[in-house]
């Protein structure tokens, strides 16, 4: 063994080596900001930041900040509860919520949607769902594919209850062509 040998300095690089290998949390985000920092926003116009910035929260589900939005705009997406949700938060995220000519297609515990076009087609919706699940949260996607996934319901009972009842009518269509 080496006569100058100190073992609490040795100790003291062997902490240093391992925290240089080990990653925190933290550790992680402030080398991926520093990156960001560094290497991509500067190649980046104001435009080009807010669709970033946007993209980013949407990434990690939470709502990107206001100002970045832009006039106009709202959240892409967003998880309301029944009392919360209400038709001109609606309107302002939708742009062809047209009353008595279209609007969107609502959930029901069964295999069809409810038309919800206007404030009164809102309120019988959420008096109905509401008095079935109580205050149940709903999710509203902007920019959903398809017309059918636009609003839905985040209710475990809800959704129980409409796959129960598509697979009843699936059963009876199975029996039915037996016969």
């Amino acid at each position: 063994m080496n006569d100058n040998f100190d073992l609490y300095e040795y100790k003291d690089q062997l902490k240093s080596k391992l925290r240089e290998q080990s990653l925190t949390g933290r550790d992680a985000s402030t080398k991926v900001i520093a990156f960001l920092r560094d290497s991509i926003y500067p190649k980046l116009d104001g435009a080009g930041m807010d669709e970033f910035i946007i993209d980013m929260c949407k990434h990690m589900d939470v709502e990107p900040p206001a100002y970045r939005l832009g006039e106009g705009s709202g959240p892409r997406q967003k998880v309301v509860s029944l009392d919360d949700l209400t038709f001109d938060l609606l309107d302002s995220m939708f742009d062809d919520i047209t009353p008595g000519i279209g609007g969107l297609r609502f959930p029901t515990n069964t295999d069809a949607s409810y038309m919800v076009g206007d404030e009164q087609d809102l309120e019988r919706w959420k008096i109905d769902t509401k008095s079935k699940y109580g205050n149940i949260n709903m999710k509203i996607d902007v920019e959903a594919s398809s017309p059918w996934e636009r609003i839905k319901v985040l209710d475990d009972t809800f959704i129980q209850d409409k796959n129960d009842y598509i697979d009843s009518k699936a059963q009876a269509l199975k029996d039915e062509s037996t016969l």
